[in-house]
C-alpha cells in the first residue's frame, strides 16, 4: 500500500442556529481550492417557510462576477421547503443566470432545514433516555405521525418496508461539538 494525496478536496458544512422560538438561521458553506461560497437562509419552523435568504461568493473562478448572482436567492423568500422545493430552488439560483455552487448549497440548506423536525422531535426526550429507550418501530411510527412528510421519502420510511424496521437496532446519536457564531 502507498499513501497518496488527493488532487481535489471540497468541504461543505451546514449549521442551524436558533434566532427565536420558531425562527432559525441555516448557514451553508462550500470551500475548495477555488471556491468559498456562503449561503444563509432564515426559516420558520414547523412550516419551513423561508423568510430571508442571502448568498456570497467570497472566492470563485471570477469572484466579483460570480457574486453578481446573489440577488437570485431573494426569490426563495416565501417558499416552503417541501416536496418539489429542491428542483424549483435550483432553477432559481442555478443555471445560466445563476451560480452552480449556490445551487448546491441550497440543496444542503433544504436537507438541513428538514432536520429541524428531528431536532425538535428528539429535543422533547431527555438526552440521557434517548439511547436507553429507543425502540426503532415505535420511533418510526412517532416520526411518521409527527412528521408525515417523511412517509415514502427513503428506504427506511418506505411503507413497503414496515416489517424490516423490526430488525433495526436502536438509534445511536453521535456526540458533536456544535459550532458557535455571533449573530446580529
Amino acid at each position: 500500500m502507498r499513501e497518496v494525496a488527493a488532487v481535489f478536496h471540497r468541504t461543505k458544512t451546514v449549521s442551524i442556529y436558533p434566532l427565536g422560538e420558531d425562527r432559525f438561521l441555516v448557514e451553508a458553506v462550500l470551500q475548495d481550492e477555488v471556491h468559498d461560497v456562503h449561503v444563509e437562509v432564515e426559516i420558520v419552523h414547523p412550516s419551513l417557510e423561508i423568510v430571508a435568504a442571502r448568498s456570497q461568493v467570497r472566492n470563485g473562478p471570477f469572484t466579483s462576477v460570480c457574486d453578481l448572482t446573489k440577488p437570485n436567492i431573494q426569490r426563495l423568500v416565501g417558499m416552503r421547503v417541501a416536496r418539489g422545493f429542491t428542483q424549483q430552488a435550483r432553477a432559481i439560483v442555478g443555471g445560466a443566470n445563476g451560480c452552480h455552487r449556490v445551487s448546491e448549497l441550497i440543496v444542503e440548506v433544504a436537507q438541513a432545514a428538514y432536520q429541524l423536525h428531528f431536532v425538535r422531535f428528539f429535543a422533547e426526550r431527555p438526552a440521557a433516555k434517548r439511547p436507553v429507550d429507543d425502540v426503532p418501530v415505535e420511533r418510526r411510527q412517532a416520526v411518521m405521525k409527527v412528521i408525515p412528510g417523511m412517509r415514502n421519502t427513503c428506504f427506511s420510511y418506505n411503507e413497503a418496508n414496515d416489517a424490516l424496521i423490526e430488525t433495526s437496532s436502536p438509534l445511536r446519536l453521535r456526540e458533536q461539538t456544535m459550532p458557535r457564531r455571533e449573530l446580529p
